[in-house]
């Protein structure tokens, strides 16, 4: 990598065991991201100020007026209103960081497409709303053996964790796919979802953090740690939103909490930081049955 290319990596490159080899790891490093939203404009802008050589972006929506309190990768002026968000991000991103290669996919990802859009990454970052995709990007990441970062936000609460079986559970160890035909033969239609955008920009900063340390090789990852955040400690789980996420909960992700000590059932407050160790389930019916009980 030439000078002139490392003079804007100068200030991180001051970190500990961080020089010019560890810059050309992160150059030669390619990233999915599926959502170029509320969670996506943090975790674009990062990873692209970071130097990522490749960044692969796929949102079907477009950027909307209600969009602009949190997704300000798209808030250069009105004339980015209407245009897909995916496009809208690869066009910041060159104006961020023109090193950085950018691929955008304006449709919709599917079980039939997610492999030929996510190639050769090695990293997918989840910033989608649905848990029905996010099953999708998980199922993905694992045929492809490589990690998944899922986070988000439950109102003013967020959760971060990686998913990178078998060092970590599988996405259905926790979360339960069966509840995603429950939710699609019900006639309630998803409302709008309150959205603070510090929320954000904690999370997709927590999850970023880890890809970094995972890309350069410093320190064990976060593997087998469910971490969340709560801005609302008063009565924080009986929050609409953080019923509406541990709605998808498995018993065992319900019963490794509890025996920690934390009862997603609990009404009560809590903390404002937890973190609930959380390792893959012995009896998964998914990844039991693909990676074994070693």
């Amino acid at each position: 990598m030439e000078n002139m290319g490392l003079e804007r990596y100068q200030r991180q490159m001051l970190l500990p065991e961080w020089g010019e080899e560890t810059q050309e790891k992160i150059k030669n490093t390619t990233v999915f991201i599926a959502g170029a939203g509320g969670s996506g404009s943090p975790t674009i802008t990062m990873l692209a100020l970071a130097g990522i050589g490749k960044i692969k972006i796929c949102d079907f929506d477009v950027f909307e007026e209600t969009n602009k309190n949190r997704q300000f990768i798209h808030c250069l002026g009105d004339e980015r209103i209407g245009i897909n968000k995916a496009e809208s991000a690869a066009m910041t991103v060159k104006n961020l960081n023109p090193n950085v290669t950018v691929e955008y996919y304006s449709e919709k990802f599917t079980e039939d497409n997610i492999d030929d859009f996510v190639g050769d990454s090695d990293y997918i970052f989840d910033c989608v709303d649905s848990f029905k995709y996010k099953f999708v990007l998980a199922d993905c990441a694992m045929r492809k053996n490589i990690p998944m970062f899922f986070y988000g936000i439950m109102g003013y609460n967020c959760f971060a964790n990686i998913f990178y079986p078998p060092y970590t559970p599988c996405f259905h160890c926790l979360f339960d796919e069966k509840k995603v035909k429950l939710v699609e033969q019900t006639d309630i239609k998803k409302g709008r979802i309150a959205v603070m955008s510090p929320t954000l920009f904690t999370a997709a900063g927590l999850m970023v953090t880890q890809a970094m340390k995972m890309i350069i090789g410093y320190e064990d990852p976060a593997y087998n740690d469910f971490l969340l955040y709560f801005g609302k400690q008063n009565n924080g789980l009986n929050d609409r939103s953080v019923k509406g996420f541990k709605f998808w909960n498995t018993k065992y992700f319900n019963d490794v909490s509890k025996k920690q000590g934390f009862d997603w059932k609990n009404d009560g407050n809590t903390d404002m930081f937890v973190k609930i160790h959380a390792e893959r389930n012995p009896y998964c019916p998914f990844c039991s049955t693909k990676i074994g009980n070693h």
